[in-house]
């Protein structure tokens, strides 16, 4: 449920940035680095409440 809102949540920060006028070429540098980062975080906070 958290990876879906949190995509949802993504999608939507997309839709803002385009309509503010930011560049498709930046926006594509954003999908590929911003759900990396996603993923890190998400990986790391399982890893710790597993860990504990």
């Amino acid at each position: 449920m958290s990876t879906e809102l949190i995509c949802f949540f993504l999608l939507g920060f997309a839709a803002f940035l385009l309509n503010a006028g930011l560049s498709s070429k930046i926006l594509t540098l954003f999908w590929l680095v911003l759900p990396l980062v996603v993923k890190l975080v998400l990986d790391t906070n399982k890893s710790r409440v597993m860990g504990k």
